[in-house]
């Protein structure tokens, strides 16, 4: 439903930055002595041609990429020959209103194109592929800032940032490739009310696959500079070729020393100077919008969230009274995860949620996993090795299930089938090999379906849950038993390529250790005997 909104408000978006001046002008016509309610610029396309021809507009420099020329400023007052202009610019014939099926077409094309994008993208080896509901909000308030831009300020069109969106994207943790299919999107629906034509498309994508293929997650300011300096130069070259007439004239013109300072006030040297500054906007902007919208993202999450938090949520009661070793195991895991989580920077919350709900699949067959037997028979113990792993890695696909059923958000989700990754069932393999299996046990037979952790959070929930279930098997509860027990988990792990599909490194490693470290030994804490305990000791 969220979705369908934000496609409906995009076609919306697009439909009001096309006819926004036409329907101010039917509403309120231009008179001599107003203020302009906006920046009049010469429109693009038959429009913008014969108001050409006919002498009633004449463009003040060579720029050929978008109309984008300002006609008359936003509340400048206006004469009557400027009347006139906008009047020649903004001809109240209907013509525009002919190319609404077109536009319209367009935005259904666009809409579509990055929904099935999105769906053929291949997993990210080290974040999300992205979030779809998220890609478009960003798109239409990109839109919409352009829009604004050309509105409210007299600044050319090569000088908006077209390359703000990839940059925000990549900003806020969305893949690569889908910033590569919103920077076309963007570009051919900015081109709509910019100017629809070839040149100016080209202008659009390469500043947009620019700043897509140039930009970086953006932690500090300083890491949107060097995309900047790259996309300015890319602008910069497209509206040079553009103008090659003009800067072949340039060329030609004899320039002795005392003349290089009149190059600099050239027409096409000073505009492509332009061009360059436009398009490095985009990496001030992004620093600017980046704190709003992960503060805002954040807020969201952390709303969804915080209604399964609660321990009384129906789902953790089911869980407590049908597996009620397993909600003790879960219980820990999620204190261990939220502590690795606070020593990172990751989503403590997400980390604690996904503790609780993790193994939720068990609930289905609870005896077939030792917390929740208790002392009662082990029914693997009259299975064969193969079929007693696909017991156990059920519990996967169950829990995913569940999941969706309790509409559990789709962070968490996304967590369940995650935190074992491609894992093997070591127990019940080695039990497999022991026991001469004919035929022999294969170690895909034995394995989780995966995919591996594919964040920080999964891998920190995935070193968590092991943590806790080896914990309970130490008989010296110690510090450097601790210590060593952890250490080992995290190796195996990295040994058998967990961690090869999710962004951690090293430091993050030894502060996850760290941390659980410290848990586990404020949790088995040593305590003084109490009295009648000696008496039974002796």
């Amino acid at each position: 439903m969220i979705r369908l909104l934000l496609n409906i408000l995009l076609i919306l978006t697009v439909f009001l930055a096309c006819f926004l001046e036409e329907a101010l002008l039917s509403f309120r016509p231009p008179r001599a002595g107003e203020r302009a309610l906006f920046s009049a610029r010469l429109p693009a396309g038959p429009t913008a041609d014969a108001a050409i021809l006919s002498g009633r507009w004449e463009p003040s420099g060579p720029w050929v990429l978008a109309a984008g020329e300002a006609i008359i400023p936003f509340l400048t007052v206006m004469n009557e020959e400027e009347v006139r202009r906008i009047e020649a610019a903004y001809p109240s014939d209907g013509a525009a209103a002919r190319h609404s099926p077109f536009l319209l077409f367009t935005m259904i094309f666009v809409a579509a194109f990055l929904a099935v994008f999105r769906a053929a993208l291949p997993r990210s080896r080290s974040r999300r592929s992205g979030s779809q509901n998220l890609v478009l909000a960003l798109l239409i308030l990109h839109l919409l800032l352009m829009k604004a831009l050309l509105l409210v300020t007299p600044l050319p069109a090569y000088m908006l940032p077209f390359g703000l969106l990839p940059l925000l994207m990549l900003g806020l943790n969305q893949s690569r490739a889908l910033a590569v299919g919103a920077a076309v999107a963007a570009a051919i629906l900015s081109a709509l009310f910019v100017d629809p034509g070839f040149t100016s498309l080209i202008a659009l994508l390469v500043a947009g696959l620019t700043a897509a293929l140039a930009a970086n997650p953006l932690k500090r300011t300083v890491d949107a500079i060097l995309p900047g300096i790259l996309i300015g130069l890319a602008g910069a070259a497209v509206f040079a070729v553009a103008n090659f007439p003009a800067w072949q004239a340039v060329a030609e013109s004899p320039i002795a020393l005392s003349g290089v300072d009149a190059l600099a006030t050239r027409e096409v040297v000073a505009q492509t100077a332009l061009a360059f500054v436009g398009a490095f906007s985009a990496a001030l902007f992004a620093p600017l919008f980046l704190p709003l919208l992960r503060a805002t993202r954040y807020l969201s999450t952390t709303l969804k969230l915080r209604r399964f938090a609660d321990l009384d949520h129906p789902t953790l009661r089911r869980l407590l009274n049908e597996a009620p070793g397993t909600y003790q195991h879960s219980l820990g895991v999620a204190h261990l995860a939220q502590a690795a989580g606070e020593a990172t920077g990751a989503d403590s919350l997400l980390l604690r949620i996904g503790g609780y709900y993790h193994d939720i699949g068990k609930i289905v067959t609870p005896s077939d996993y030792i917390e929740n037997q208790f002392n009662e028979p082990n029914p693997h113990d009259r299975l064969h090795p193969l079929e007693s792993a696909g017991r156990i890695i059920r519990h996967v696909g169950n829990g995913s299930r569940l999941a969706a059923e309790f509409q559990l958000p789709k962070a968490v989700l996304d967590l369940i089938p995650q935190h074992h990754g491609t894992q093997r069932v070591e127990y019940f393999y080695d039990k497999a090999l022991k026991g001469g299996a004919d035929p022999p046990a294969g170690d895909g037979d034995f394995r989780y379906p995966g995919p591996k952790p594919q964040s920080l959070e999964a891998a920190i929930l995935m070193i968590a849950d092991a943590v806790e279930a080896a914990a309970r098997t130490l008989s010296e509860p110690t510090r450097a038993t601790f210590d060593h027990l952890v250490r080992t988990i995290i190796v195996k792990r990295i040994a058998d390529g967990q961690f090869s599909e999710c962004d951690v490194d090293t430091r993050e490693i030894e502060k996850i250790a760290n941390a659980l470290v410290d848990s586990l030994e404020a949790i088995f804490h040593s305590r003084v005997p109490y009295p009648w305990q000696k008496g039974q000791a002796a």
